[in-house]
């Protein structure tokens, strides 16, 4: 599956917007699966979360994660779909740290959704 494509998915069932921007196909493959599952009230792409990392320069970034869910047990998660090569880089680890610990914090989940 091509990684990279921009585009905009129009009239989302659960997002508070008519429409959201994705940028891979991964992304939108991602919507039309939040969509259409009974177990999610609520998503967003449109999030406004950033959290900070270290990377292996030990430079200060900062991480925009995919989405935030929330379910229909009052539950909520940040989840991000990466490509499954892509999964064990160095960088994808340090953000996955940063974000659990940011998740922990604020009693969510993190998770990493692939699709081969």
């Amino acid at each position: 599956m091509p990684i990279s494509k921009h585009d905009i998915y129009w009239e989302p069932k659960k997002s508070p917007y008519n429409f959201e921007k994705y940028d891979s196909r991964l992304e939108s493959w991602m919507m039309e699966k939040l969509d259409d599952d009974p177990t999610v009230v609520k998503w967003m792409k449109r999030h406004g979360i950033s959290i900070p990392w270290i990377d292996v320069q030990k430079h200060q970034r900062r991480y925009v994660p995919d989405f935030i869910v929330e379910y229909i047990d009052g539950n909520k998660s940040i989840l991000e779909v990466k490509d499954p090569s892509r999964v064990d880089s160095d960088e994808v680890k340090r953000k996955r740290k940063a974000a659990e610990m940011w998740c922990k914090k604020r009693g969510m989940s993190y998770v990493v959704a692939t699709v081969e």
